[in-house]
């Protein structure tokens, strides 16, 4: 009789003993209760203890105790673990398409102060982005916000990159996110002695990737910012000076005395 019980809290134990699971912690700080079922380079596929979804991200988008925690699975299971598969110089694994839309709001604020001739305002974007997947959670993404400015003296069509910011997305099936920009002024001149100096607004751009850096979403205002993808990605902290197709400009300095942050 006590084989018997032994045997059968055997088998109610192996189930639990198999399904390693763990909370698995982002740098942006969502939680998520999974096992690993594959690791391959810098990718690990996660099966999710609440719903059994399959979901592949890479280990650098986690805490510094899962990537070990990760490294540590591997060893112990060379069977499930790969080395990542070759690709050309340069380039990114293929990008799993995900469907985003985003809404982007402006808002700007009256700052001005007793200057009859200056104008000052305060400048912020508000991107409302959403997820029109049914299944699939966008974990470990990351978005790249840039703001736009024109120098009002400025002939040649140069522009200011104001702010780049760089931002967390992870968004929830049919759910979104909002991340709003951090406030920053311009101040322009009307009429007066200095009817051409200041800055003003002129835009953004918002470029969204995946953990592999995959480009999954680009918005623009104006449009044809949007071309220039490739461009925006490698240019260095803000605030610096571009031309229309986002080449920096060399020698070439920010007029700080109308910006502040």
């Amino acid at each position: 009789m006590r084989s018997v019980r032994l045997l059968a809290l055997a088998i109610f134990i192996a189930p639990l003993a198999l399904a390693d699971t763990r909370v698995f912690v982002s740098l942006a700080g969502t939680l998520m209760e999974a096992e690993i079922t594959a690791v391959s380079g810098d990718n690990v596929t996660l099966k999710r203890s609440s719903d059994q979804q399959t979901l592949t991200i890479n280990r650098k988008t986690l805490c510094k105790e899962d990537s070990a925690y990760i490294a540590t699975w591997a060893a112990q299971h060379p069977d499930l673990a790969a080395a990542p598969a070759p690709t050309a110089a340069g380039t990114a694994a293929p990008a799993q398409k995900f469907r985003l839309v985003c809404q982007t709001l402006p808002a700007k604020s009256n700052r001005s102060g007793g200057d009859l001739y200056q104008r000052t305002f305060e400048h912020t974007y508000n991107f409302n982005i959403s997820s029109q997947e049914v299944n699939r959670d966008l974990q470990g993404a990351r978005g790249l916000a840039l703001i736009l400015a024109k120098n009002t003296s400025d002939r040649n069509g140069d522009l200011i990159v104001l702010q780049k910011e760089e931002f967390d997305v992870s968004i929830r099936p049919q759910s979104k996110m909002v991340h709003t920009t951090q406030p920053v002024r311009l101040t322009y001149f009307v009429g007066g002695d200095s009817p051409d100096a200041g800055v003003k607004s002129y835009g953004y751009v918002l470029i969204i990737r995946d953990a592999a850096g995959n480009v999954l979403h680009v918005e623009a205002s104006p449009d044809t910012s949007a071309k220039f993808t490739k461009e925006i990605l490698a240019l260095p902290e803000a605030p610096c000076m571009v031309d229309r197709e986002f080449k920096l400009k060399a020698r070439t300095d920010v007029p700080l005395e109308y910006i502040s942050f």
